[in-house]
Formats: structure tokens, C-alpha cells, sequence
């Protein structure tokens, strides 16, 4: 392996990943069964030499989509329903981002990145979305009040670092907000 190849993926690269395969799921180039295995090879992909393979059959597909979705609230509550994103970037400083994920469909990923400084993120899920908590705490709470092992239904990422506040996840109800 040389040149490009070896290069170790980022997350940023991963996602970019995903959205071809959001596109090409779209498009009816590959079913949603073949979406969910190929975003999982993705996410276990080390080099760019490990994705490709994974890409190789989809020929020229149009790789822009929606750019990330940014939130942030300081000092204030912001609420949002993000659609037609692969990606928030979601950041409370002395506030709270309340996000509504409800309307998502099975097969749907979301990444969220979310940090919190003295504040906190709010994110409702459907009942059956499979969440993957990834981020760190520092004198703070990461909370997920929802199965994390569905089958089926939506892949919601979150990652991103808690100082001194909260993030927490539910499933369902959002009469919390």
C-alpha cells in the first residue's frame, strides 16, 4: 500500500463516505440492506485503502450533499428538527440545543457532534433508534435513555466533549422539552 491509500480516515472522511452511500441508496443503486452492511464496513474502515472497495461499484455518484448543520446556543435555548442533514454540529454554552430527531426513517444515520461548556443538549430519538454514545465527560453527564442495541430502525452517532453540563438522549417522548 502506498501514496494516498495508506492515509488513516478520519470521521470527517467517513461521513463523506456515507453520504455516497445515502446517495447511491437513493438513487436505487444499492438497497437498504446493502446501505447497512457497506456503512458498517465504513465505520471499521482504517486507511483509505480499506474504504475504497467499498465504493468502487458506484461509479461517478454526486458527492454533495447538505453541509453540517451547525446549532449553537449561548446563554439561550434553541430548538431544532434538522432534516435533509447527515450531520449537526450542535454546541451550548451556558444554554441548551434541543434536537428533535423523531421524524427520522429506518435505515437513516445521523452524526452528532455535540458539545456542552455550563450548558446542555437535548436529543429525542424515535422508539426504535439504535443511539451510539462516543463522546467524553468532564465534570458532566452523558445520558442515554433509550435502547442502544435496535435493529432496523435509525443510527444516531453522537460524539463531542461535556464540561461541567449535560447531554441526554430519549427515545420517543418529548414532552421533556
Amino acid at each position: 500500500m502506498s501514496g494516498d491509500l495508506a492515509i488513516r480516515l478520519s470521521d470527517e472522511e467517513r461521513m463523506a463516505a456515507i453520504r455516497v452511500l445515502d446517495t447511491a441508496v437513493g438513487d436505487g443503486r444499492i438497497t437498504w440492506d446493502e446501505h447497512t452492511e457497506r456503512t458498517e464496513l465504513v465505520w471499521v474502515a482504517k486507511t483509505r485503502a480499506d474504504l475504497s472497495p467499498h465504493l468502487a461499484d458506484l461509479g461517478p455518484v454526486a458527492t454533495q450533499t447538505a453541509p453540517p448543520q451547525h446549532v449553537v446556543a449561548t446563554i439561550s435555548k434553541v430548538i431544532r428538527a434538522p432534516e435533509a442533514t447527515r450531520e449537526v454540529r450542535a454546541k451550548a454554552r451556558f444554554g441548551a440545543v434541543v434536537l428533535n430527531l423523531a421524524s427520522m426513517r429506518p435505515g437513516e444515520q445521523i452524526q452528532i457532534t455535540a458539545d456542552a461548556f455550563c450548558g446542555k443538549v437535548m436529543v429525542f430519538v424515535p422508539e426504535n433508534a439504535t443511539v451510539i454514545d462516543e463522546g467524553t465527560a468532564v465534570m458532566g453527564k452523558r445520558s442515554v435513555f433509550c435502547a442502544s442495541d435496535n435493529t432496523g430502525g435509525p443510527v444516531v452517532r453522537i460524539t463531542g466533549r461535556v464540561t461541567m453540563g449535560n447531554i441526554k438522549v430519549f427515545a420517543g417522548d418529548t414532552r421533556y422539552w
